[in-house]
């Protein structure tokens, strides 16, 4: 069992771990071991299982399982891929295997999810009216745009970034005790004037993981980053990463706002770019 430990010794166990899960976030199509894993960390395989389990709540294995069985979901909602090939590219060296865990995480098996999500697109499509958006096939439930009328969504290609970041977790308090969905990015500005980082205030990042329809809310991870010049060593609670060029929908965000836009349960969460103004 987990003996409780200081303040200080928790934010270090903090500080070691996050590297390892921005690792399996970007690896999660490879095999990942617990010795190298652990490795990242700077831990033995046994202290770090400890450790992991009491920074996350989960074991390294059951973590990396959640991820690739929550992936599934969404590669059911966005690829037209078969089965096998959905099952394989989560870990599972069988169709079966893969449908008992998923059946088993998600009360459905992988082809009646499929089933349906493909109903409920054909209803809201007749019903509500729908449009597929520019880049995307009519295989993809990116079709499913209910507001046409209002703030229109773009996606736009992004070039590659530095990106310094605080992360978040939970959704529906997420802006408890704050005036401005802004404010979410306060810890990682004032670090990044504390050690002079170059950046540019009127570019922030956003990096949403999760659907809220999939994942428990407490798993739920919300990236507010900052963009600046290059690799760069940082603290707790502070990450990096380096996001290479993809795809991301742009949003203007007016100071004082408090909406913290919500990923569609039918969408593709593919990060977002904010430009802040007065």
């Amino acid at each position: 069992m987990f003996r409780p430990v200081q303040a200080v010794t928790t934010n270090m166990h903090r500080q070691s771990v996050l590297p390892v899960l921005i690792h399996c976030e970007e690896h999660l199509d490879e095999p990942l071991n617990l010795a190298d894993l652990a490795a990242i960390a700077g831990f033995s395989p046994y202290h770090f299982h400890r450790v992991f389990q009491h920074v996350t709540g989960e074991a390294p294995k059951e973590y990396l399982r959640r991820l690739r069985l929550e992936r599934a979901v969404h590669r059911l909602k966005v690829s037209p891929d078969n089965l096998i090939h959905i099952a394989v590219e989560a870990g599972y060296t069988t169709h079966e295997t893969f449908t008992r865990a998923f059946t088993r995480t998600f009360g459905m098996r992988p082809s009646e999810f499929r089933a349906v999500l493909q109903e409920y697109r054909d209803c809201v499509d007749e019903t509500m009216g729908s449009r597929t958006m520019a880049g995307f096939t009519g295989e993809t439930p990116l079709t499913l745009r209910f507001d046409l009328d209002k703030a229109p969504v773009t996606v736009e290609r992004t070039p590659p970034r530095h990106l310094i970041f605080v992360r978040h977790l939970g959704y529906e308090n997420l802006l408890t005790g704050r005036d401005s969905f802004l404010e979410l990015w306060d810890e990682v500005l004032a670090y990044a004037d504390t050690h002079r980082l170059e950046y540019s205030p009127e570019l922030l990042v956003g990096i949403t993981h999760d659907d809220p329809y999939v994942t428990d809310e407490h798993h739920i991870r919300f990236d507010a980053c900052l963009p600046v010049s290059g690799p760069t060593k940082v603290s707790h609670p502070i990450g990096y990463r380096y996001q290479p060029p993809g795809c991301a929908s742009p949003a203007v965000i007016l100071a004082g706002s408090k909406r913290s836009p919500k990923p569609s349960p039918t969408s593709a969460s593919i990060g977002c770019s904010l430009t802040t103004t007065a």
